[in-house]
């Protein structure tokens, strides 16, 4: 996610005295526009991303292609020789969705509480 965000924050503490104990519960709300979480790349299939699950296999998560959003599994290979390392990429799962689908994948994915059970929760592209 870029350092540039157009959106809007709100946050509510609430503070409870229990004789020498202070507990503070902090809630931040944010509105997030779904074009903020794609990272932009540099490929030729697409112009940006949105990983949301990623493990030694591979990743899963969209791609934006112009105006277009895809849903994508991509199975990822590296091969080291030398100091050379290679990622080779392929896509076993590609299919066309609205921004609507993308909108509600990313809702779910963020409220799902076993996220990162399987493969990692890819923090750095997405909301929380």
């Amino acid at each position: 996610m870029s350092a540039e965000r157009d959106s809007d924050e709100e946050v509510q503490i609430a503070v409870d005295l229990d004789g020498d104990v202070v507990e503070i519960e902090r809630e931040r709300i944010e509105t997030v526009r779904i074009g903020q979480l794609f990272r932009p790349v540099e490929n030729e299939n697409c112009d940006a991303r949105l990983q949301l699950w990623s493990d030694s296999a591979g990743w899963s998560g969209y791609e934006r292609r112009g105006d277009e959003f895809y849903q994508v599994n991509v199975l990822t290979e590296t091969t080291v020789e030398g100091t050379e390392v290679t990622v080779d990429s392929k896509y076993i799962r590609e299919e066309a969705v609205s921004a609507s689908d993308v909108v509600e994948s990313v809702r779910n994915h963020i409220l799902d509480r076993h996220a990162g059970g399987v493969g990692a929760f890819v923090r750095g592209c997405s909301p929380p």
